[in-house]
């Protein structure tokens, strides 16, 4: 007699658990209907020591370094912008889309609760734009003195972002008397870049940078760093003579071409 006849056979048929298997493709094509990337970006760690005893060297390896950075927080932008205009164009979009646009404009600093959808999407498309990759390299090798400060060496600070929480930065050298702020720091230079560039998008205080580029898109002209640098007036304590100073050096550096 065999061991299963022995054993007895299973009264009826044997019920199985249903296994909830989602497909991978679908699992992609929902991290990409929500915004989430999955590839590692560039930058990922912190700066290389730009120690090359030649001025030109040293200058060609910053860029090298930091050019892929702005390209991907650029791609990422246009990315999302493109598909701002696509959904912004429908009378009614899905709920899926629709969760989604809440979710950029709470990134973009909008609250969808506050706001007529129409407004929302006004701020938006003059907020979710890229910022010229020549301004984001000079801005960076003006704040950091091309990336060999003390503040960009110990905490990846390659544009001088102010906070005032004790502890959330690098206390600089020279602050003044009473003053309480230091200049944050970032796990990684690639969120050092990408802080500066939602900085630009966000802040109040260049809302006419943002207006300044939307102008620009409005006359079919392309984003041009010296164009849009001379909204950047707020930027530094010294205005006018910061912006002259990052101009000259997106010219001097050839970074920008006619």
């Amino acid at each position: 007699m065999r061991l299963s006849d022995q054993l007895g056979k299973p009264h009826g048929r044997v019920r199985q658990r249903p296994a909830y298997v989602i497909p991978l493709a679908l699992l992609l094509a929902l991290a990409v209907a929500v915004g989430y990337r999955l590839t590692r970006p560039p930058g990922h760690g912190d700066l290389p020591a730009f120690d090359q005893p030649e001025v030109a060297a040293m200058k060609v390896a910053f860029f090298d370094f930091l050019r892929p950075i702005a390209q991907y927080h650029n791609q990422r932008i246009a990315e999302e912008r493109r598909w701002l205009l696509r959904v912004a164009g429908k009378e009614s979009p899905g709920w899926l889309e629709q969760h989604r646009l809440e979710r950029l404009a709470k990134r973009y600093g909008i609250d969808p609760a506050e706001v007529a959808r129409d407004e929302m999407l006004a701020v938006l498309k003059r907020r979710v734009d890229i910022v010229p990759e020549s301004l984001v390299l000079i801005q960076a090798a003006k704040e950091s003195g091309w990336g060999r400060s003390r503040m960009a060496r110990e905490g990846n600070t390659l544009f001088g972002e102010r906070c005032f929480d004790d502890g959330c930065g690098v206390v600089p050298e020279a602050r003044r008397e009473g003053a309480s702020h230091e200049v944050r720091s970032f796990p990684t230079v690639n969120a050092a870049v990408g802080s500066h560039v939602h900085n630009l998008n966000t802040h109040p205080g260049y809302a006419e940078f943002r207006k300044a580029r939307q102008k620009l898109r409005q006359d079919d002209k392309a984003l041009s760093g010296i164009a849009l640098a001379e909204y950047l007036v707020r930027y530094s304590e010294r205005g006018d003579a910061y912006v002259k100073e990052i101009i000259s050096m997106i010219v001097q550096n050839d970074l920008e071409a006619g």
